[in-house]
């Protein structure tokens, strides 16, 4: 019996299936001509889940205790679903009946405990509470020291994926990957290939029998293979690659937009940026709606607020979009006492108004969006320079205490409950993703305190607007564009879906068509 994912009309391509649901190819037999072939930006560098985690779940090798299908609804994965006793601290999650891992061996609450005890020390779990970890017959136990109402959410972290007690050595430590998916790992080729076969035990049946991926970091090297047709499923693609692709004829792009914003960080800690009306002011002289259309071909991305529509809870409709006004913008720097100087660049007792913009060299649209707004902002007295570097230029600057301001792309969903990425990124003094010395981080402390202790659901929604409201007013991080996520799409594929939070490519509901 093929246990049927739950994929939404918005989430499913219009052009690679039939979107009045989900059309099944029908016997599994008749899938088994071909090898899917996948091309996306990221290598298996590791076989450690919290490092490339990621990878096996999108791939459908590797499953959590709960998963999040496209609309947003938790539902069970390894686990058939889950209860929190009266005093909100104690969670139990059965272990699904006959679930398997690739090697034969059953799933056991006490397989799972193991996996999940490693996995507690990842960067989202380890803001769990936990008091313990435990098995009471077929169930997990989860204790937290107080009420954590996310938890769920939580469990759905790539670095909680479940592995059999063989993947693991003596000193415990991953040495094969085998996990309880619809695809199992068959083949490593360095660290750009993976094989993977369909697992005739899994309990969602994959149609296609045979998965090839190929991680190239390279974003014009992808565009050409997906210009050339030389695979399927081409991710993550650049947005002026996107027309030459879809000329090209081979395979079409399609797009969704999804919950990771482009956003300007700025540290507050600095004369230049410690005034919110200051950093207003620097939010109305970007031109989202120019940048949206002239660098990343797409209008719709241009950012009203930090969170976009598809987070149907978190996106604040009775928060005043973000516009562009360079008037408004130059009244504010005038009354902060930002003065212009013979070179048009303003000051303020001695100290340039200007600063330093590090922005990543991996994501190709950031660097002309960086110098969009240098343009921009020259235009109200604020002078930045820019430098292009490799991932690790933004938290080395951080941790030196040296960073003025940044430009990159952040998920809010790496866990399925955004308060997992606003606690890490706005209560701290030093956030990688965020805010660096903002001085209302103990009012967002506060605030993310009372809505994971919360299990009222009016209450978290109006906790939820109180934290979209003060971010919005305060800017400590400045929204520019949202992400659209691409991918290029073989004509001879249907049931292809983009799934918004970007934890499954989802491969086992495609079939050929």
């Amino acid at each position: 019996m093929i246990s049927e994912l739950s994929i939404s009309r918005r989430a499913l391509l219009a052009g690679a299936g039939a979107i009045s649901g989900l059309a099944w190819a029908g016997p599994l037999a008749a899938q088994t001509h071909t090898a899917l072939r996948i091309v996306g930006p990221w290598e298996f560098t590791s076989l450690e889940p919290t490092d490339t985690g990621y990878l096996l779940t999108r791939l459908g090798v590797a499953e959590t205790l709960v998963q999040v299908d496209p609309d947003g609804r938790l539902v069970g994965g390894v686990a058939s679903g889950w209860t929190v006793s009266e005093d909100k601290l104690t969670w139990r999650f059965p272990i699904r009946a006959g679930a398997l891992f690739h090697d034969g061996s059953p799933v056991t609450a006490e397989a799972v405990v193991n996996s999940l005890k490693r996995a507690f020390s990842g960067e989202s779990l380890s803001a769990v509470p936990l008091d313990g970890v435990s098995i009471d017959g077929d169930a997990v136990i989860i204790r937290t020291k107080t009420p954590f109402s996310p938890l769920p959410a939580f469990l759905v972290d790539y670095a909680a994926i479940l592995l059999a007690p063989a993947a693991y050595d003596a000193e415990g430590k991953v040495q094969k990957i085998i996990a309880t998916g619809p695809y199992r790992l068959t083949a490593i080729d360095g660290k750009t290939n993976l094989e993977l076969e369909r697992f005739p035990g899994a309990r969602v049946k994959a149609h296609i029998s045979t998965v090839r991926y190929t991680g190239v970091a390279n974003g014009d090297t992808r565009a050409n293979i997906a210009i050339a047709g030389d695979a399927d499923l081409v991710y993550t693609l650049a947005p002026t690659a996107l027309p030459r692709i879809n000329a090209a004829g081979q395979l079409r792009v399609e797009s969704l937009t999804i919950p990771r914003v482009r956003p300007l960080a700025v540290n507050c800690g600095l004369p230049q940026f410690n005034d919110k009306n200051v950093r207003r002011a620097l939010s109305l002289a970007i031109d989202r709606a120019g940048i949206a259309s002239a660098v990343l071909r797409h209008p719709g991305s241009a950012a009203t607020q930090l969170l976009p529509p598809i987070l149907t809870e978190w996106h604040n409709p009775a928060l005043p979009a973000l516009r562009q006004n360079i008037a408004e913008a130059q009244r504010l720097l005038d009354s902060a006492g930002w003065v212009p100087g013979a070179d048009g660049i303003r000051v303020k007792n001695g100290v340039r108004f200007a600063g330093k913009l590090l922005t990543l060299a991996n994501r190709p649209e950031l660097p002309p969006m960086a110098a969009a707004l240098q343009a921009q902002f020259k235009q109200i007295g604020l002078e930045i320079s820019i430098e292009v570097g490799p991932a690790a230029i933004i938290p080395t600057a951080i941790r030196e205490d040296r960073m003025e301001m940044t430009m990159f792309a952040r998920t809010y969903v790496n866990v399925p409950d955004v308060i997992a990425t606003i606690i890490p990124d706005y209560t701290r003094e030093k956030s990688t993703w965020g805010t660096v010395h903002w001085p209302e981080r103990t009012q967002m402390q506060r605030l993310t305190d009372a809505y994971i202790a919360s299990f009222d659901t009016t209450e978290k929604a109006r906790l939820r607007a109180e934290i979209t409201t003060l971010l919005h007013d305060e800017l400590p991080v400045i929204p520019v564009a949202w992400f659209e996520h691409t991918v290029a799409v073989s004509p001879r594929l249907r049931n292809v879906a983009i799934d918004p939070f970007e934890m499954r490519y989802l491969a086992e509901a495609m079939a050929w068509g």
